[in-house]
Parts: structure tokens; sequence; C-alpha cells
């Protein structure tokens, strides 16, 4: 997990509105909603921090709840929104899907090429979460199980076990002022090299992430998605992931390849 306090982030989080947390089944918690704008069912599951069943509270619009050694799950019917709790002592933990069976551990999803939502879930207390509530920090991954940032200059990470991906997602942290939104679709193509990735996650090879005004200009044709780890620089400085502060991230399984 990859979540870094930039001076992008410092800038937003400085700008948003505080707002009252809501009622959930844990005192320190943040809401998520999970939608599905697919055309078949889709099983979501949430992994945390220790690779255990994730803390997590499921509610409307969630159908076969239940849980495995190292993941919490609910089915989502095509046009429906699941609405949950998650508690902030998940941490830094992960969402997948899949179409038939929930996956059984979503930090396995690299291996078995699944789209990884990655969330780092953190109490009010936490110097992440800049003294306005519980919040979560979020971002989408694409990387293949091997890939590095040395090997993606080669090659674009040829090689190195292939992306993970299996469904087009959207995030987004519901309220105003806005956040950054990050959208990965389909189809999978050589755009890349031969790792097959996505071919519209906004472009891996931008200097600025998706929704940030460096300069005070705001990014154009940005990267949007994790195609890399972007551990080392210049990569690191402008890494495509964000904060949702005492209000509700969105997820959406949207349609699409």
């Amino acid at each position: 997990m990859r979540f870094k306090f930039s001076v992008a982030a410092s800038r937003l989080v400085a700008s948003i509105a505080l707002a009252s947390s809501c009622a959930s089944a844990w005192a320190d918690s943040t809401q998520v909603k999970i939608a599905n704008h697919r055309a078949a069912a889709v099983y979501v599951s949430f992994t945390n921090a220790a690779q255990g069943a994730g803390t997590i509270s499921w509610g409307s619009g969630c159908l076969k709840t239940g849980a495995t050694a190292k993941a919490s799950y609910a089915l989502i019917k095509p046009g429906k929104t699941c609405a949950a709790a998650v508690a902030s002592t998940n941490g830094s933990s992960r969402f997948c899907a899949a179409a038939k069976t929930p996956p059984a551990n979503c930090w396995e999803a690299q291996a078995n090429h699944q789209t990884m939502i990655e969330t780092n879930f953190e109490p009010a207390s936490a110097p992440g979460c800049f003294g306005g509530g519980s919040c979560v920090w979020y971002d989408v991954s694409v990387i293949p199980s091997t890939c590095t940032d040395e090997a993606w200059r080669r090659d674009e990470c040829q090689g190195q076990g292939g992306a993970s991906y299996n469904f087009p997602v959207s995030l987004s942290c519901e309220g105003s002022p806005a956040t950054p939104t990050y959208t990965c679709r389909g189809p999978k193509t050589t755009k890349y090299g031969s790792a097959m990735y996505p071919s519209n996650c906004g472009n891996p090879h931008g200097t600025c992430a998706v929704g940030t005004y460096p300069d005070g200009h705001p990014c154009v044709d940005g990267v949007a998605t994790y195609f890399f780890p972007m551990f080392t620089p210049p990569e690191n400085a402008y890494q495509p992931n964000a904060v949702c502060i005492a209000r509700t991230l969105a997820i959406d399984f949207v349609s699409g390849k």
C-alpha cells in the first residue's frame, strides 16, 4: 500500500469542509456505498491489513453476506447499491470482486487478475485524517503481481504476471467540494505493452494525478490508476490516491469490459 501525504493532497484536504460522521456500527468508521451498474450480480469481498475478514457492517442492498478466513463478502444485484460501514481499525485493506463466487482473499487479487480497490481506513485521531474525522485513503490498482518501477521503465512490466484486472470500477468521495474520481475501464489491450492492461484508466505515462491542480492548473491527461508501484521519483510525487474525510466512499462497478 502506497498512501502518502503529498503537497497536492494536503492542499486538497485543507479545502474540505468538515462534516459530522454518520451513525454506524462503530463510533469510528467510514460509510461505503458499493453500486453495481453491470448487467449481472457481483460478489464483493473485503480483506483487512492482517489478511483477515475485514470488519464491515453490511447494510441495505447487501445480500448473501458472509465471511471466509480472509475476507468478508456480500452479493450485489444488477442496478442495486450496497450500503456498508467500515471500522477504522481495518487500516490498509482491499476490496475486490468476482462474478460467480466471492473472492477468498483480496490480498491475492494480483495472482487472480482481479481489479484491486485499495483502501486505508484511519480513525479521526490519525494524522492522515487531518483533524476532520474518520477517513479513508483510496485508489485503484491493476499492477501485475511481480511488476516493479524498474520493470515498467524497461518494458512496461512484460512477463511480470499480467494486469490485475477483471472489472471496470470508479472510486469517488461523495459530497462537496469535489475530490478526485478514479475510473478504470477496459477493454484489455496492448496499448501499454504486453501485460494486457485495461486501456481506459487514465494515462500511466502522465506527469500529474487526476483530480489535482499542479501549479494551480487542473491535471490534464493524468494518472488515474496504479499500473506500477510508483515508489521512486519522479512518479512517487504524483501518485493517484486521495483521502475521503468524514464522508462516504463510493465504489461503482461500472458497465463495460
